[in-house]
């Protein structure tokens, strides 16, 4: 609640976005106060449904809002590139949903546009903000763990199989390493820092 509030417009209305707007309502200051969708009925009811002031068709209308001052990117890991680049031109920092990007590459160029932008890109790993993850940090910190050398960590979930659902649609950038699989490679990451390198094996599901 001590944050400053920021009026924010969100891109890509879904469950994901509705868990959002409601965690900011619930336990902050901030305010929704715009929507953007593809599809002008959808933002419109997420909007309504929310009591969010503004829906837009379009995601180039709700960036160009001068009414927004940061942006919450909710689509398919397939859009956060391009969403993330475009709040970024228009001068608005922007929040994205995890995983960040598809790949390195993508990931780079966002950090590149918002240097270039001045203005902050960050990912939203809810993760690492839960209380018993600042317990970690500070167990770390303060060396009582000694000196860590192994992480093992795993996340299992079961979805039932749906090809064309965001969960499991290459198009969209599905699968379990983006979706599930980055929890525990963020926390192997914030224990032991950057990895020198990687060695991975998986299977694919279609």
């Amino acid at each position: 609640m001590s944050a400053p509030p920021l009026r924010w417009g969100v891109l890509a209305p879904g469950r994901i976005a509705a868990s959002f707007v409601d965690a900011l309502s619930r336990n902050t200051r901030q305010r929704v106060v715009a929507v953007g969708s593809r599809s002008a009925h959808r933002g419109q009811a997420f909007a309504a449904l929310h009591g969010i002031d503004r829906a837009y068709s379009s995601y180039e209308q709700l960036v160009a809002d001068p009414a927004v001052d940061v942006v919450y990117v909710a689509s398919p890991h397939s859009e956060h590139r391009d969403q993330a680049l475009l709040a970024l031109s228009a001068g608005k920092p922007v929040l994205v949903e995890k995983a960040f990007t598809r790949n390195a590459q993508e990931a780079q160029e966002v950090v590149e546009a918002a240097a270039t932008a001045g203005v902050p890109a960050m990912e939203a790993m809810w993760t690492r903000f839960l209380p018993q993850t600042d317990v970690i940090r500070q167990l770390l910190a303060d060396g009582a763990l000694g000196e860590v050398t192994t992480v093992l960590a795993d996340h299992g979930q079961y979805f039932a199989f749906e090809p064309a659902g965001r969960l499991f649609n290459p198009q969209l950038a599905g699968g379990a390493l983006l979706d599930l699989g980055i929890y525990p490679v963020s926390f192997a990451s914030f224990v032991l820092g950057e990895p020198d390198a990687v060695l991975a094996s998986g299977s694919l599901t279609l």
